[in-house]
């Protein structure tokens, strides 16, 4: 019985901290740590949470190689992501075999063709203008992380703006 009291209890705290805006970073994209949502809208570089869409074609694909783990918190099922806003509507893309440019910006981050287990990914990302009401993601601190690199453009309406509270690595 006091197993059960201690899982409530705990349950109960998290829940707390997530509603106040709190989350844990536990995968490679980021720092591992704590982050908080804030309510100002997030702009270019700034670290943003998002939910990919149930509709987005590579969401099946994340929940069948297990990228993204299940999660109540977005309407997928899936966990939600935390990347870097590297890129708002109007800015160009340019894709290079050496890495991604937006605008005069260059990220040293290639467009895998396998995932770490061999597996091929996804191609989304295209060169050009980012439209209105899109944004492009990036983990700029693991190369290797699912990211625009695969899914494509997300929409910017879905982003949360969020900032480092306590980070190690």
């Amino acid at each position: 019985m006091k197993w059960f009291i201690r899982l409530v209890i705990l349950t109960g705290l998290f829940a707390a901290a997530h509603n106040a805006g709190y989350r844990i970073n536990t995968t490679r994209s980021l720092p591992f740590g704590v982050y908080k949502t804030v309510a100002e809208p997030p702009k270019r570089g700034d670290l943003a949470s998002f939910c990919l869409s149930p509709e987005n074609e590579y969401r099946e694909l994340a929940e069948e190689r297990n990228y993204l783990g299940s999660s109540s918190l977005c309407p997928s099922g899936r966990k939600p992501l935390l990347k870097k806003l590297a890129g708002t509507a109007g800015d160009i893309i340019t894709l290079h075999p050496d890495g991604i440019q937006v605008n005069s910006k260059r990220y040293a981050l290639t467009i895998k063709t396998h995932d770490s287990n061999g597996r091929p990914l996804p191609r989304r990302l295209k060169a050009g203008i980012i439209p209105a009401g899109k944004a492009l993601m990036l983990s700029t601190y693991n190369p290797n992380s699912f990211d625009s690199r695969y899914f494509g453009l997300v929409d910017a309406r879905t982003l949360h703006k969020v900032i480092p509270i306590f980070t190690f690595n």
